[in-house]
């Protein structure tokens, strides 16, 4: 909770930094009706445009990850699907002989 607390914290302060630069430095204001905005309502406009491009990049942060994990999930699956399928007769062979070795040690253990 503290770290999300913090990331918040942070969030606001790029916020009015990025939004006091953009109307200082390259005079970007936002017009309504033919009048200029308030700063706080500047300030409002572009801390709605800053969370619409987090969300966005969070999406496709997820979509890329998401992405590299399935890739990475069939990979390993069609190697275990490969190995099984040019392995078999070697498996067969180790199942049978653990299935006997089994029944001999519980046969052996009866007497």
């Amino acid at each position: 909770m503290k770290n999300f607390i913090l990331a918040i914290v942070i969030a606001i302060v790029l916020v009015n930094v990025f939004g006091s630069v953009a109307s200082d430095w390259w005079g970007v204001h936002f017009v309504m009706s033919d009048g200029l905005m308030s700063p706080f309502e500047n300030l409002l406009a572009f801390s709605a445009i800053a969370v619409v491009f987090v969300i966005i990049g969070f999406i496709v942060a997820i979509s890329v990850v998401g992405a590299i994990i399935l890739g990475v999930a069939a990979a390993l699956l069609s190697i275990l699907v490969l190995g099984v399928t040019a392995l078999w007769p070697l498996l067969l062979v180790a199942a049978v002989i653990y299935w006997l070795q089994r029944n001999k040690r519980n046969y052996a253990d009866e007497m």
